[in-house]
């Protein structure tokens, strides 16, 4: 029996397009040339979360390098939101004016887009002593604004990419998507509970999943479906 898989619009150019039919709460996953990432996680470097369509925002944990402060500890930039395609500028500690978005810039590869998949019925997070069933219904448009609201709760929250997935005072850019959909809606876990080869062979199942979460999680997991593709035109080939 085939298995149906929903398709994928893809495009080739200079800069990341905004595809149709994107939705606030949708998220994006980045591949770059170079990352410090690219040692730990395979495919994706990078994620981030639609907050707004018009024009299209976006909230991360930025995790951009902004120097060593007075005790010699390197600061990385926390949470932040700005919009998709413009321009963003920020000081590092030293005065010096670097570019603040990681969707801008030569070594991105490509970036998927990612829709969220809901549970049927969808009901809000409430105590855990709660049956499923006793908890509250709420629409797809609420399950969203919900998960949007509690990133934005953590705006200028720092960057941490030693935090697990039960931190919530300190950041990486695929533990705020996380949390933000598993903090707000009942079995809303953006996870991958499966073990693959390098070649994305599923080797096998387990029950739980790690301490951390990644953006391979984002893209694997249950709760996720891919929509849209795009990939740098100096990379296409």
């Amino acid at each position: 029996m085939s298995v149906f898989k929903p398709q994928i619009t893809k495009t080739i150019s200079a800069t990341p397009d905004i595809p149709a039919g994107v939705k606030v709460g949708d998220f994006i996953v980045a591949r770059y040339t170079k990352s410090e990432w690219a040692l730990i996680w395979d495919d994706w470097h990078h994620a981030a979360m639609v907050t707004n369509l018009d024009p299209l925002t976006i909230i991360e944990a930025s995790g951009i390098p902004l120097g060593k402060d007075e005790k010699g500890k390197e600061v990385k930039e926390g949470v932040v939101e700005y919009e998709f395609q413009k321009p963003r500028i920020i000081k590092k500690l030293d005065g010096k004016e670097i570019n603040g978005s990681n969707w801008i810039g030569g070594n991105l590869i490509k970036v998927k887009w990612i829709q969220p998949i809901f549970p049927d019925p969808i009901r809000e997070k409430d105590h855990w002593l709660k049956p499923r069933i006793l908890k509250k219904k709420i629409t797809e448009e609420e399950a969203r604004k919900r998960a949007i609201e509690y990133a934005r709760k953590q705006i200028g929250e720092p960057f941490e990419k030693l935090a697990t997935k039960w931190d919530e005072n300190e950041w990486y850019c695929s533990l705020l998507i996380f949390k933000s959909y598993s903090m707000t809606i009942t079995d809303m876990y953006l996870e991958d509970y499966s073990w693959k080869d390098k070649n994305g062979v599923l080797l096998s199942t387990r029950f739980s999943s790690g301490f951390w979460v990644t953006p391979e999680d984002l893209v694997d997991s249950r709760r996720s479906k891919v929509f849209h593709s795009w990939v740098n035109e100096k990379y296409s080939l």
